[in-house]
């Protein structure tokens, strides 16, 4: 099913969606202190391609599957600018990309270049071209089931210090999340929360780093 609206092509927005992705155009360039809904799939893919962006060390992400296109037919991290987006990221000395993922990678092999985003990485590295890392961790189950009990398992992704996307209700192609891109306060405690009860506790399942 071709998608209603992609992020990335001008041609299937509205004045309404215009609007809105004007807006967190501003809002991230300005690394403004305001909060903001994050709901529908192309605007999920929209805001994970301007943290890339904007990103200038670490980027931590809780996935379920790094879901490249979701079932309504959304591009989100198979699109080609949030590939190039990572690649550009990753170009920058000791950046970090950190995912951790809920459930299996979204490929249909076991191959995880098998994915557009480890592609990009992995060509990146190819091209000489990779100044930082890549790792992708899978949660222990036990551990997912633990926050899921708690009612405290939300998908995230944070930049840096600064910004944060948390998703508070999850489906692929209808989801309820709230953005701040200037608050380093809550960036902080989410980046704290997401390396202590989710991160040291994955099992890596992909590597990609510079050559020594």
């Amino acid at each position: 099913m071709k998608a209603l609206v992609n992020a990335f092509d001008k041609g299937t927005w509205n004045d309404e969606e215009e609007a809105y992705f004007a807006y967190v155009d501003r809002v991230i360039a300005r690394g403004k202190d305001e909060r903001f809904s994050n709901g529908k799939p192309w605007h999920a893919a929209y805001l994970i391609f301007k943290f890339l962006r904007f990103a200038k060390k670490h980027v931590r992400l809780l996935s379920g599957t790094l879901v490249r296109v979701t079932p309504n037919g959304v591009p989100v991290y198979g699109a080609p600018a949030v590939v190039d987006a990572a690649r550009d990221f990753l170009r920058r000395q000791n950046s970090k990309l950190h995912i951790a993922l809920e459930m299996e990678l979204d490929v249909t092999g076991a191959d995880p270049n098998e994915h557009p985003l480890i592609a990009g990485v992995s060509r990146l590295k190819d091209e000489g071209l990779l100044q930082g890392t890549l790792e992708v961790r899978m949660m222990l189950p036990k551990v997912a089931a633990s926050l899921r009990r708690k009612e405290i398992l939300h998908h995230m992704m944070l930049m840096d210090d600064r910004g944060w996307r948390l998703e508070v209700d999850s489906g692929p192609d209808d989801v309820k999340a709230i953005v701040n891109a200037g608050n380093a306060v809550e960036a902080t405690a989410l980046c704290n929360a997401f390396d202590v009860s989710i991160w040291r506790h994955g099992t890596t399942v992909n590597l990609i780093q510079p050559e020594t």
